[in-house]
């Protein structure tokens, strides 16, 4: 959730916070996690820091990982069912 809210662009906790209705402290967590991970990206803009999604095509791999993923549920599914 906190990737797609950053998606149409920059924003602060605060605003991440109130996009997804997680706690402050949970997004804060997330945040310094994806930064960490190389995926977001810090900007200090006076007493607020905002970040954004560093790469676009971080959505991209994301939607090939889903579409893997259901495809091998289905495959499950399907094995379970014979």
């Amino acid at each position: 959730m906190v990737l797609a809210v950053l998606r149409e662009g920059p924003l602060n906790v605060t605003a991440v916070v109130q996009a997804t209705g997680l706690s402050q402290a949970l997004v804060s967590k997330h945040l310094k996690l994806l930064t960490i991970a190389g995926v977001v990206q810090r900007k200090p803009k006076g007493s607020l820091v905002f970040y954004q999604v560093k790469e676009q095509g971080i959505f991209n791999f994301l939607l090939t990982a889903e579409n893997q993923l259901r495809v091998c549920r289905e495959q499950q599914f399907n094995a379970l069912q014979s």
